[in-house]
């Protein structure tokens, strides 16, 4: 990997969280892995008892990752010694995700999250 210098203006990013990472530089590997559970509920109230595991099969798979060489061939052409960046802004960085300014060799994301919907049970006797 061709070593290019990162010339960074301005950045604001609010939040960075959960596996996920801002870089600004080169950087040789990235591995960022995400679990979460999703929680709807009719009556937005929590307590103890609403507290999940992660028992659940989505968790327990393998990944399912493409073969490392897929025969793809590609030409880059560097027309500046630097990568410059006058501004960025972001919201946010989450669930296992990546803000990269620079070069990366090989990156692995992976986020699974189980989500459920936790309505009232309803008396309806008509």
């Amino acid at each position: 990997m061709d070593k290019r210098t990162a010339v960074v203006d301005n950045l604001f990013t609010n939040s960075v969280s959960n596996s996920s990472v801002l870089s600004i530089g080169d950087t040789n590997h990235a591995a960022l892995k995400f679990k979460g559970l999703a929680v709807q509920k009719q009556v937005p109230t929590f307590s103890q008892e609403d507290e999940e595991s992660f028992d659940y099969p989505l968790f327990q798979r393998d990944t399912n990752w493409p073969p490392p060489n897929i025969g793809v061939r590609k030409t880059t052409t560097h027309h500046n010694q630097n990568i410059c960046v006058v501004n960025i802004a972001t919201i946010g960085v989450s669930s296992s995700s990546l803000l990269q300014i620079g070069s990366l060799t090989r990156g692995y994301a992976e986020a699974r999250v189980k989500h459920f919907r936790k309505l009232q049970e309803t008396n309806d006797t008509s």
